[in-house]
């Protein structure tokens, strides 16, 4: 059973599994360190279980020459009832070796932020987290998440598997446009950090949305921490204000023009069409 421990992929996550002598099973998420670990025991029919018999575990090689990680699961549901999984959830993947061009790409990106941009001004998604952080796999050369790295500027999954564990996949693809690098997935745009600057709450100020259309985002100085701004908005524009976490804080398609007060060291992006000007306040 040993030959089966590695490295599992699926749609954005990759699962370290750990099998030891003794017959105990380790999954542990390398996107989510700080989630406790899955522990199982062999059993004689060559499957793994966890302690309280709701969940079975075991590996398959497929036609395909593929190795996945079958999961069989009961799960309850208060007040629903039960319900019964049985799909693969992880496929083994393999280390690769970059070109020396393509290796210095990527360790220039490794734990990067890249702020979304091309986002429309009332769109839900300025609720949300709005950025992406690339981290490159410490587990498995050559990967970042469940993606091949496949050149300079460009990473794709190769992952085959049915259901729910192999839905979703998305290639990256980096370019640069006005000295500035962009990173586009699944039909989003976002910016490296790098091309995002401090804005310096003044008196009065302004921001005006590119020719490109793209959202202008800034980060905030610890310095203006509790300051509180006023933003005249144009027609057709919106801004958000997020905190040092990516949490949004302020966003005006819900909250209006109110006075909004700045979090340190957090960000904020102004949307619209290309040429909204947005006439900044110091209260």
């Amino acid at each position: 059973m040993l030959q089966y421990a590695g490295i599992y992929g699926a749609t954005q996550q990759t699962t370290k599994v750990d099998i030891s002598k003794a017959g105990e099973m380790t999954l542990s998420s390398e996107q989510m360190p700080d989630s406790p670990a899955e522990k199982y025991e062999y059993s004689a029919d060559g499957s793994f279980h966890s302690a309280d018999g709701n969940t079975k575990m075991s590996f398959v090689k497929e036609e395909n020459g593929r190795t996945y990680l079958w999961t069989r699961q009961y799960v309850s549901l208060p007040g629903l009832g039960q319900t019964a999984i049985s799909l693969y959830t992880g496929e083994k993947l393999a280390p690769r070796d970059l070109p020396e061009e393509t290796a210095a790409a990527w360790k220039q990106r490794d734990g990067k932020k890249y702020y979304l941009v091309n986002e429309k001004y009332t769109s839900v998604m300025y609720l949300l987290p709005t950025t992406l952080q690339l981290n490159l796999s410490q587990q498995l050369p050559g990967y970042v998440a469940d993606k091949q790295i496949t050149g300079p500027n460009t990473a794709a999954p190769d992952l085959q598997i049915s259901a729910m564990y192999g839905r979703d996949l998305m290639a990256y693809h980096f370019y640069t446009q006005d000295d500035a690098e962009y990173l586009q997935v699944a039909g989003s745009v976002y910016v490296n950090e790098d091309a995002v600057k401090p804005i310096y709450v003044a008196k009065k100020s302004s921001a005006t949305i590119p020719s490109s259309g793209y959202a202008k985002w800034y980060t905030l100085n610890e310095k203006d921490a509790g300051k509180t701004i006023k933003v005249k908005i144009p027609k057709k524009g919106s801004f958000a204000v997020y905190d040092e976490k990516g949490t949004c804080v302020s966003f005006s398609v819900v909250e209006g023009d109110r006075k909004v007060a700045l979090p340190a060291k957090g960000s904020i992006v102004f949307a619209g069409e290309a040429g909204s000007k947005f006439e900044i306040t110091l209260q």
